[in-house]
């Protein structure tokens, strides 16, 4: 049986306790979008001038987290706060769900290196080292990369559970995958851009296109399994770490360059491989990403079916 999440205006209006007055309460979505932008840009734009210690630069991934936890506490109170904490250990889901996130990520993260043209020639055996090299990497960016732990509370656990309902499963993970690609931007762009020091601006925008694009379809795979596990965050962040840990496969592949160009698996790569994946979601569910509107999100609304 499929599991997923959902939420109405009502079910808002109607928990009891919880404060919908006022500017915020009215545009939820609008101010956590704004303020995790604001977070994240302005840290590492301080990080940058103030040139602070390297494994500082993590905490700037921390603007959706802090995003959702203030516009909870202020719209929904200490109920609908430790609603939503519930979600980031809900981990009560089928073996197929941690299979798909730990071997399935990773499997299609391989396939973006092969995809990459000239990969196949500078592809190298793999050896036994590999596994404990991605597992890694894999924990290096769970607990210290900052990404999985410090995104998708904000991301998946505040966000995806009220644009669902708003605007569908599919258009509001398409709006939500474009965003969250957008708050990479300066990653791109500007002073801590990472796109290499013989960058053009046509290169680097082809380079973002295409790291969207492939972000996009990585959403959809996150909101389908996500609408199968009862709207777990724990999901969503190891998902998210397993798309993180995939440098690893750099082994693999000696000559990749670290920097985001057009022709890299982070780029072309990953457009092209999560938006195949994407659209087989799309077309075996209808549209629906196995989203079921009546059934409640533990953050939200304290019912899992």
């Amino acid at each position: 049986m499929d599991r997923s999440f959902g939420m109405t205006t009502a079910d808002i209006a109607q928990q009891p306790g919880v404060p919908r007055e006022g500017l915020l309460g009215r545009h939820p979505l609008v101010f956590f979008f704004l303020l995790s932008f604001v977070f994240s840009w302005a840290y590492w734009g301080l990080h940058k001038a103030l040139q602070l210690p390297g494994p500082l630069f993590a905490l700037g991934a921390a603007g959706p987290l802090a995003s959702a936890f203030i516009v909870l506490a202020t719209t929904s109170g200490r109920p609908g706060v430790l609603r939503w904490l519930r979600s980031f250990v809900h981990g009560r889901v089928g073996v197929q769900w941690y299979l798909v996130t730990l071997v399935g990520v990773p499997v299609l993260m391989l396939l973006a290196y092969l995809v990459t043209p000239g990969a196949l020639a500078d592809f190298r055996a793999p050896a036994w080292s590999l596994l404990p090299l991605y597992l890694t990497e894999f924990a290096t960016a769970l607990f210290l990369g900052g990404g999985p732990l410090l995104e998708e509370g904000g991301w998946r656990g505040f966000a995806l559970p009220r644009m669902q309902p708003l605007h569908g499963p599919l258009v509001g993970t398409l709006i939500l995958g474009a965003l969250w690609a957008l708050w990479h931007l300066p990653f791109f762009f500007g002073p801590l851009s990472l796109t290499g020091p013989d960058a053009t601006f046509v290169g680097a925008c082809i380079a973002f296109l295409l790291f969207a694009i492939g972000l996009i379809g990585f959403s959809v795979v996150v909101t389908w399994v996500l609408n199968n596990c009862g709207g777990s965050v724990l999901m969503a962040i190891l998902l998210h770490a397993a798309l993180d840990a995939s440098p690893a496969f750099v082994a693999l592949f000696p000559s990749t360059t670290p920097y985001y160009e057009p022709v890299h698996f982070q780029t072309l790569g990953i457009a092209i491989v999560f938006s195949i994946t994407a659209l087989v979601i799309i077309v075996a569910t209808r549209g629906q990403l196995s989203y079921q509107r009546e059934v409640g999100l533990p953050a939200m609304t304290g019912t899992v079916r």
